[in-house]
């Protein structure tokens, strides 16, 4: 596999090797422009908050202990405060000062010997938050969320709604998978109020199982649906019609050789490229419907709805292979490799009378993590930001920020020398008594960027039409990107 050395993702990660600092309640400096008076909430954003665990160097992305990061607007200025999930595991770790326990990506140290039957994974917490029910919870997608105190960000301790999320399939079943996943990426339906999220299950049988969380905070398991295979999914789409999107792609973990500790899950990871994607859809009766589509892996969504005519429309990041954990212990070792494939903007369209699937390409750029503004989630809308690249970029990392036309297929750029983005968060201008502004980009992003010839990490807010930079205010100190995150208003 040819891999080439990139300054800049070296020095990214020699920044973030071990456990980031905590830090309570400090202005940030605002080094270039200024504040909008406008801008009043709060971002909050998690991620793995170091790549090495005790002198042990990560394998994957995934498995840095989950770090919340906390930014107070007041229109004035920027209040900042992080604090580390603690779960139980990371607690265990910081007391034994060494590495405990298996995670996504990497194995304990020792081989096999020091693996075998080690079937207690490490929950990260680290990969997203949603504020719903009168909970904060950071979410990790293989197991149980974990509360926050909004105010203090403390940890709570485990949350499994009551017992919800226990796994009562039956006794092996519980021993395989004794938490139900929770997927890291929930949906509020723009107009209920209800909370749609879901897990895939390994065990005696493979399950694909829908939750429904009230705005109250009561969930239920609405539907349980079997898989073939133990599939790995990341994300879904909710639409406002209530039509909820599963593709379930031909990858999928060896649970025997992950359990056995052979491998670690993410290494254990089988893909058959030569299989179809299957498309799930429940409608909002519960209805269920597949369809079938060529092999493409998918971690997000970039947003769906139905069309006037009744189809369903689908907008993903696309890519042609799974990027394998080889290409991920490389990156992870500062080197890009050259064949790691990249996501691209493709639309879906689902016509669930025919049991047809069309796609078309939205642009020929690459990028992931996208955002749309909030108003638009689950309705027709028109641009979405993420990082990315254009084709002609030297460097195949994603490096620049991106606004993408979905109707047209014009992308806008912006882009610094040397470093390295976060996902953007969109905050819509408010025109007064909370009613959105007039156009879909008449907002705010904020989002985190690393510069590779400072060393440092800054907090950015961008003009959400054209990607100017209004501010940016310098951190205390360095900070992973992170995965992703959540504006709170006022």
């Amino acid at each position: 596999m040819p891999v080439r050395q990139y300054p800049t993702l070296h020095a990214y990660l020699e920044g973030n090797r071990r456990l980031t600092p905590e830090y309570d309640d400090v202005v940030l400096e605002v080094v270039e422009g200024h504040l909008p008076p406008d801008l009043v909430g709060t971002l909050l954003r998690n991620g793995n908050g170091h790549f090495e665990q005790h002198g042990v160097l990560y394998e994957h992305l995934f498995d840095g202990d989950g770090m919340v990061a906390r930014f107070r607007f007041d229109g004035q200025r920027v209040m900042y405060r992080n604090r580390y999930v603690r779960t139980d595991e990371f607690v265990a770790e910081e007391a034994a000062g060494r590495m405990l326990y298996r995670s996504f990506g990497t194995n304990l140290p020792g081989g096999l010997l020091a693996n075998f039957g080690k079937t207690q994974f490490k929950n990260t917490a680290n990969t997203s938050l949603v504020e719903h029910g009168g909970h904060l919870l950071a979410l990790w997608e293989g197991g149980l969320p974990h509360a926050l105190d909004p105010e203090t960000l403390a940890t709570l301790g485990r949350f499994d709604y009551g017992g919800m999320l226990r796994n009562q399939f039956g006794w092996l079943d519980r021993h395989i998978t004794p938490e139900m996943p929770f997927s890291a990426h929930p949906k509020v339906h723009p107009t209920t109020g209800v909370l749609h999220n879901f897990g895939t299950v390994a065990g005696t049988k493979h399950r694909l199982v829908l939750y429904e969380v009230s705005p109250a905070g009561e969930a239920r398991i609405a539907h349980v649906l079997p898989m073939p295979e133990a599939t790995f999914a990341h994300d879904f789409v909710l639409t406002q019609s209530g039509h909820q999107v599963f593709f379930l792609v031909p990858v999928a973990f060896d649970i025997f050789r992950a359990l056995a500790g052979f491998a670690s899950p993410a290494a254990s990871m089988l893909v058959d490229s030569s299989q179809q994607t299957q498309i799930v859809v429940v409608d909002p009766a519960g209805t269920v419907q597949r369809l079938q589509t060529d092999f493409g892996f998918v971690f997000h969504f970039v947003n769906g709805y139905q069309d006037a005519d009744g189809t369903l429309v689908v907008d993903a990041l696309m890519l042609d292979n799974y990027p394998d954990s080889a290409g991920a212990k490389a990156y992870l070792a500062g080197y890009m490799p050259d064949d790691q494939p990249q996501a691209k903007f493709v639309r879906f369209r689902l016509d669930l009378a025919a049991g047809t699937v069309a796609r078309q390409s939205l642009t020929d750029c690459e990028g992931e993590l996208p955002e749309i503004n909030p108003d638009r989630v689950g309705q027709p809308y028109r641009y979405t930001w993420t990082i990315g690249r254009p084709l002609d970029s030297p460097i195949p990392m994603f490096d620049h920020l991106l606004k993408v036309d979905v109707q047209t297929g014009e992308v806008r750029y912006a882009h610094a020398p040397a470093t390295m983005c976060s996902e953007p968060v969109v905050v819509p201008r408010r025109a007064g008594d909370d009613q959105p502004g007039a156009r879909e980009d008449d907002g705010y992003l904020v989002y985190l960027r690393f510069e590779a010839a400072t060393n440092t990490t800054d907090l950015l807010v961008a003009d959400a039409a054209d990607l100017r930079t209004l501010a940016r205010l310098r951190l205390p100190h360095n900070i992973p990107m992170g995965f992703h995150g959540m504006w709170q208003e006022g």
